[in-house]
């Protein structure tokens, strides 16, 4: 049988990095979008030899989310690995200043969409007795992140969710772990990642620069393979050494 990844968020930065590392690793890939662009990994699986099957799902959907996962557990042989990176930043700013709508939405997004995620995934896994989630976290919910106080949140939540799923879910030979960035260039941090304050960012960094999605693809591989078999219930950070900005 075939092994297969089910990679969410796959148009975003990170969510395209991972689809190409597993890829690179002769995976055939099923990826979700919603208002991004699968093209660029339709066409570097296609070079790679591997199958990509796109999926629309809108995270903020329990419906959505459970069409696609039925889409994908109907089709795939043998799906080895969930991996959720979806996810939502909608600026900087004090959170008195927040709007109730903003805060809604990044819950949805960050923290309710990933619980909705890890359900089904679960239920799948449960029945195979064998199977990963991968969650992306950040190291603002480690360590908090002034002006990202909902963001920063939904993060911690997130780890505090890992943990407790991966307690649930080891009897049934399922690990359960999260990945951590640091500062990363993606599109939802390239509006702040320029001039000085880009300089700021890589002097608070002990690795002195800025991370890369690649670099966080790796880690999420690591965690969703047998590399990492006696592993779970984890986070592990992708950050350089930073520990604050």
């Amino acid at each position: 049988m075939k092994k297969s990844v089910l990679v969410l968020g796959a148009s975003g930065g990170i969510g395209e990095a991972v689809v190409k590392e597993f890829a690179n690793c002769g995976y055939d890939i099923y990826a979700t979008y919603n208002n991004g662009s699968l093209e660029n990994i339709t066409k570097y699986c296609k070079n790679k030899e591997v199958e990509l099957y796109d999926i629309f799902m809108d995270i903020e959907s329990q419906d959505s989310i459970e069409k696609a996962f039925k889409q994908v557990f109907a089709d795939a042989d043998f799906l080895e690995s969930v991996i959720n990176c979806t996810g939502v930043s909608l600026g900087e700013r004090l959170l008195c200043d927040e709007s109730l709508e903003n805060i809604d939405k990044i819950i949805n997004v960050n923290l309710k969409g990933t619980i909705l995620v890890s359900r089904e995934a679960m239920k799948y896994f449960i029945n195979l007795k064998h199977g990963n989630i991968v969650n992306i976290s950040s190291i603002y919910g480690i360590y908090g992140g002034a002006c990202e106080s909902v963001y920063s949140s939904t993060k911690g939540g997130i780890i505090a969710l890992t943990k407790a799923l991966a307690q649930e879910c080891a009897s049934f030979n399922v690990r359960v772990n999260c990945v951590a960035p640091g500062c990363i260039e993606t599109k939802m941090t390239e509006c702040f990642l320029t001039g000085e304050t880009r300089q700021q960012l890589i002097n608070a960094t002990p690795l002195k620069r800025i991370g890369s999605p690649e670099d966080v693809a790796k880690a999420v591989k690591f965690l969703a393979t047998d590399d990492s078999s006696f592993i779970t219930g984890e986070c592990l950070t992708a950050s350089g050494g930073a520990t604050i900005f």
